[in-house]
């Protein structure tokens, strides 16, 4: 019962994230979706750039389900602990956040060992810390050890690591666009041989690799600059243009007051470069279906049914 529970929420947590990133982002590129493995845990390894993000990227992932392994201080943030419960999320305590007892990381490892063990998956920042670095930052040992106790614990579990590079075009401004690499699955089976006897240098050695795969994915061009003429190169070119002009002018009026909100909110809530986005996010989350309600409340008042039947498909698809 408590399975198949869980299976809806994920499903729940699943469409949630993958509204939350429709309202934030004008475009997710996902690359290389073909090299997720099916029917083995997974550990999805992550750079972290863009705060919480970062995590519904990885829960929006097609096919995986993760569970998602976030910093413990998350919990005590009333938007974002109901989130992290329906999600499942898992906490890690850290050292530079006053107050943790990173004692409560045995039992995270623990969960995350079962997980695996029943053929989950999980989903991880091993950099350790959101960052506002254009490149990686060096990275902690947890992911190897998770992957190597857990096949030492539960195995032979067949864990595969998979490197995820999430590269924004512009990662606190909304709705811009983001690119999503999935790297190649790493087999840690010969670093699990060499940890009965060596763990040390097993977790060493699977972390190297795990920071080549990240290298790899997160080493990409920047973002083409897009090139449109504004000049109708013909008649019915001008013509389209003519008969696009009251779509966009419908676009802006229902939607200008949810699209400035979060920037509004941002603009007074954020202290850090990473933290616009996810205000942004959550804001937006919000902001989008409460006015375009109101709209359609108000043309379904003013002008009649078939008119807030009009507002209520022409909102959410012109936003």
């Amino acid at each position: 019962m408590l399975t198949t529970l869980r299976r809806g929420l994920d499903g729940v947590v699943t469409g949630l994230a993958r509204l939350m990133l429709h309202v934030f982002f004008r475009e997710v590129e996902l690359l290389g979706s073909e090299r997720l493995p099916r029917g083995v845990p997974l550990v999805i390894a992550s750079n972290h750039a863009n705060s919480v993000v970062d995590g519904v990227l990885l829960l929006a992932l097609p096919g995986v389900r993760p569970r998602l392994l976030a910093k413990s201080t998350l919990w005590s943030h009333p938007f974002m602990r109901p989130l992290l419960v329906l999600a499942g999320a898992l906490p890690v305590y850290r050292r530079q956040d006053p107050g943790v007892d990173m004692a409560g990381n045995l039992a995270t490892f623990a969960r995350c060992h079962e997980a695996l063990a029943g053929g989950a998956s999980i989903a991880l920042f091993p950099e350790g810390t959101s960052h506002n670095e254009p490149h990686a930052l060096p990275l902690k040992t947890g992911a190897a050890r998770i992957v190597l106790e857990a096949e030492a614990v539960r195995g032979p579990l067949g864990v595969r690591i998979v490197p995820v590079g999430l590269s924004y075009e512009a990662k606190g401004r909304f709705r811009s666009k983001v690119r999503v690499s999935v790297g190649h699955p790493i087999d840690p089976a010969a670093e699990v041989a060499r940890y009965g006897t060596q763990p040390g240098v097993a977790i060493r050695a699977l972390t190297a690799r795990i920071a080549f795969g990240l290298e790899e994915v997160t080493r990409v061009e920047g973002w083409p600059e897009e090139r449109r003429s504004v000049i109708p190169s013909s008649a019915w070119g001008a013509f389209r243009v003519l008969l696009g002009i009251p779509v966009l002018l419908a676009a802006v009026v229902l939607n200008w007051i949810p699209y400035r909100v979060p920037g509004w909110v941002s603009d007074r809530l954020s202290t850090t470069p990473d933290e616009p986005a996810t205000y942004k996010l959550l804001a937006g989350l919000l902001a989008f279906p409460l006015v375009w309600s109101a709209e359609v409340a108000l043309a379904a008042h003013a002008a009649g049914a078939l008119w807030g039947l009009a507002v209520a498909v022409a909102a959410p698809t012109s936003g």
